[in-house]
């Protein structure tokens, strides 16, 4: 492969089928990209504030994955500064082998362990500043117990008070408050008494709790907490982003795992009405929907369906353009480079269901046999001839 890069000029292969990690380039779609943009940039608490869910669907390659991936990155990496929030990705709804919505906690609660670190260390912080500014000078010794005081408040985190005293465990290194915030049970004789010391009766293994401590915990990164510096709201995220891909792999669920998973994301969705924004990528038609998920579910739906359709001819031929102009290891060459344009709409041409996928195909066989061939030499170019020979 290095070589073929090397005869064809490119800082890597701009054809791959399946989405690489991290996604930093977006090609095509501009109308799709706006959208989208709009949809997350409008949840942060410097924008509109509200809550979003929507469902991205389309035909089998057509780019959903890339663009949940690309819109990962763009939230925390290339724009980390301005969207100063998390992001959860999953690639399938299928999690474990008897899926349900507690495993899809687990699995956001395990993507998320160092953001619940850095939150279980600024909650402590705050704590901190507030007992300091409601004790008087004179009283300053009594300071561990105004925040142990505190943290035993149940409007710390309304939503789910163990949160509070859980994140603090975490703070002070608990591999075992850790675990319970995970969603993994305690054991042993005295596992009653641990959860009774966070404020609970027992592990976070249903629908119920996984929500309100999700929930909760979304709500006190965006939110903050009014319990904390006289009132003063002191969020440290401007939103959370929970990112889902494959929903059509809910069909093969059984009834109870598929409504599990339709309960939870309903009392999630509910749990976070500002600040929050859930994206689900679903392969097929728009109304393979309505047998996914509940009337309850889809009746939150913020927006219409986002579709992503196959490419006309000539969006096709500036899609491949600008695919491969990301990947120019040489600025001076042609964008298209190391195709010609007319071997480019002949590749189209050929591709009868212009999606990225299978657009990416023929560039794949073309570019391959001009290599094997001696064809693409050093300094050459890919023609129509070429792909008329391939294709």
């Amino acid at each position: 492969m290095n070589a073929t890069l090397s005869l064809a000029k490119l800082t890597s292969n701009p054809f791959t089928l399946v989405p690489t990690d991290p996604v930093t380039n977006w090609a095509g779609y501009a109308d799709l990209k706006s959208a989208l943009l709009d949809m997350v940039g409008s949840c942060r608490s410097d924008q509109v504030g509200l809550s979003e869910f929507a469902i991205l669907h389309g035909e089998l390659g057509t780019g959903k994955s890339h663009a949940l991936r690309y819109l990962s990155y763009e939230i925390t990496e290339r724009e980390k500064e301005e969207f100063r929030s998390p992001c959860v990705y999953l690639e399938t709804l299928k999690v474990a082998a008897n899926p349900n919505f507690l495993t899809l906690y687990k699995k956001v609660m395990d993507q998320l362990t160092p953001h619940i670190k850095e939150t279980a260390e600024w909650l402590d912080m705050t704590i901190e500043d507030t007992a300091r500014q409601r004790l008087p000078d004179g009283r300053r010794n009594d300071q561990e117990e105004e925040i142990e005081r505190i943290y035993q408040q149940s409007d710390v985190t309304p939503g789910y008070p163990p949160l509070a005293r859980l994140l603090r465990g975490v703070n002070s290194g608990s591999t075992e408050a850790l675990a319970v915030l995970l969603g993994e049970k305690l054991s042993g004789a005295n596992a009653m008494q641990k959860y009774n010391a966070y404020g609970m009766t027992g592990a976070i293994d249903s629908e119920y709790d996984t929500t309100r401590c999700l929930g909760a915990y979304v709500n006190l990164c965006t939110q903050g907490t009014k319990a904390l510096n006289d009132g003063e709201i002191m969020a440290r995220n401007k939103a959370f982003y929970f990112f889902f891909d494959e929903l059509e792999i809910l069909g093969d669920f059984r009834p109870q795992e598929a409504l599990s998973v339709n309960q939870g994301l309903r009392d999630l969705i509910n749990a976070c009405p500002e600040n929050c924004c859930f994206l689900i990528g679903m392969t097929g038609d728009v109304r393979g929907i309505y047998g996914l998920l509940t009337q309850a579910v889809i009746r939150r739906m913020s927006r219409e369906p986002l579709e992503i359709q196959p490419l006309t001819t000539d969006d096709a031929v500036e899609f491949l353009r600008q695919v491969l102009k990301a990947h120019r290891s040489d600025a001076n060459d042609p964008d298209e480079y190391p195709f010609l344009e007319e071997a480019l709409i002949a590749i189209v041409e050929a591709t009868q269901i212009k999606t990225p996928s299978e657009l990416f195909r023929g560039c794949r066989r073309v570019l391959e046999k001009s290599v094997l061939t001696g064809a693409l030499s050093a300094g050459g170019v890919i023609d129509h001839t070429m792909v008329a020979q391939t294709l």
